[in-house]
């Protein structure tokens, strides 16, 4: 199966791409024919035309998706996407998850939150229903301490939250906000090590199911 699934998977959307591309350069040319009797014509056919290429692109891509997720089922293969700073980076391997912890525990941009999801295919767009299990990850990776958000949703869409629980809080915690920006500061009772993140982010990173090398609380918000 995991073969036929792989076969599946090797969509040509970069084909169907260059016949939207090319189908579209024409329309300019179209235009110089203006008044010709067959302009409405050619006009309305290469509109209906563009549009049944762009349905057919995003059928193609959901079977490909689709696929994708089918044959690492089979394999028993598991991908992590991580969110840092607006990239997405991919893992399949034990050693490429464990750069990818390495990467949102030090993003480029101080302060800005990274993501983690796991699931059976790389989570490529948030405009697609993807894994209902996320982590939020936010550092400071000078005094290599931060905090984790572990965020799941049900299939009716509550959303159930949680985060680190450090039993001994860091006297000197410093302030971690939900995001750069953001009014939302994380308790201080839920800042931890590097160390201790890292073990709750390599649990993580196997499955997506909330780590149990690190103690969890509710959801809820410090001082300002």
């Amino acid at each position: 199966m995991a073969v036929v699934f792989a076969r599946l998977s090797d969509v040509p959307l970069d084909q169907v791409d260059k016949l939207i591309e090319a189908t579209g350069a024409v329309y300019g040319e179209l235009n110089k024919i203006h008044g010709h009797p067959y302009w409405g014509e050619l006009v309305l056919h290469q509109g209906a035309a563009i549009k049944a290429l762009r349905e057919a692109r995003e059928c193609l891509d959901a079977l490909r998706s689709e696929a994708v997720g089918a044959r690492n089922t089979e394999l028993g293969v598991t991908v992590a996407t991580a969110v840092v700073d607006g990239e997405r980076h991919y893992a399949t391997t034990s050693d490429d998850k464990a750069s990818l912890v390495e990467k949102v525990l030090r993003p480029p941009t101080a302060g800005r939150a990274a993501h983690l999801y796991v699931w059976d295919r790389p989570y490529e767009s948030d405009e697609i229903a993807g894994p209902y299990q996320q982590l939020r990850i936010v550092t400071d990776a000078d005094a290599e301490v931060g905090v984790l958000n572990y965020t799941e949703e049900s299939e009716e869409g509550d959303l159930t939250s949680w985060h680190t629980c450090n039993p001994a809080p860091l006297a000197d915690a410093p302030k971690l906000r939900f995001d750069a920006g953001s009014a939302l500061l994380f308790p201080k009772d839920s800042v931890l090590p590097f160390r201790d993140l890292r073990a709750g982010l390599l649990g993580y990173v196997v499955d997506g199911s909330r780590p149990d090398a690190v103690q969890w609380q509710q959801a809820r918000w410090g001082d300002t």
